[in-house]
């Protein structure tokens, strides 16, 4: 399997043992969606954390990346995204145009921080990780086939209202997981090609 990992000045916050874990699964090499010009073929395209929001113009003006991002999530393909990357597969941020793979809008405005441990059950494994951003996403129009769930508890057990996404094979939200002690959850692995 090819997993392709986001890593360049917009994203890279990772945790070195996830990306341990998924060496496990198969093949990992990484990307720049700053400035890599096509998406290169992969069976696994994780987008991890950063600061998208430092360079939309970059971002924003690699036009054939974002058409390749788009055009895997449409015909299926497999992303995961984080926070940063979260945020890049938004129509936009504070009204510049991105990935439009999910119909919200990323935006800085009225900026405060989220920040607090999280804990959910996905596919009958518990995951553990952290939340801190300054974000906030506003939600357009809402098609059947994305689906926003609210899974995550805080450290204390208490519900959060911060969503997982859904749609088609792509699985996107603000926390950062860790899932390096059980492997990698959220697609099993008789779904994997």
């Amino acid at each position: 399997m090819k997993i392709l990992i986001a890593h360049d000045e917009a994203f890279n916050f990772t945790y070195k043992a996830n990306i341990d874990s998924l060496s496990q699964l198969g093949e990992v090499r990484f990307f720049s969606p700053l400035k890599d010009k096509s998406l290169p073929p992969c069976d696994l395209l994780y987008l991890p954390g950063g600061y998208p929001e430092l360079f939309l113009e970059q971002l924003s003006s690699n036009i054939s990346m974002l058409q390749n991002i788009k055009q895997y999530a449409e015909q299926g393909g497999r992303i995961y995204a984080e926070c940063g990357g979260f945020m890049y597969l938004c129509n936009n941020i504070d009204g510049t145009l991105l990935c439009d793979v999910l119909p919200l809008q990323a935006t800085m405005q009225n900026a405060r921080l989220h920040l607090g441990y999280r804990t959910m059950m996905w596919n009958g494994k518990e995951i553990r990780g952290h939340e801190f951003h300054y974000s906030d996403v506003i939600q357009q129009e809402m098609p059947k086939n994305l689906k926003k769930e609210i899974l995550q508890s805080s450290a204390k057990g208490t519900p959060v209202t911060t969503p997982i996404y859904r749609y088609k094979n792509v699985i996107a939200g603000y926390a950062h997981w860790y899932w390096a002690e059980q492997g990698f959850p959220f697609f099993v692995a008789e779904e994997m090609p």
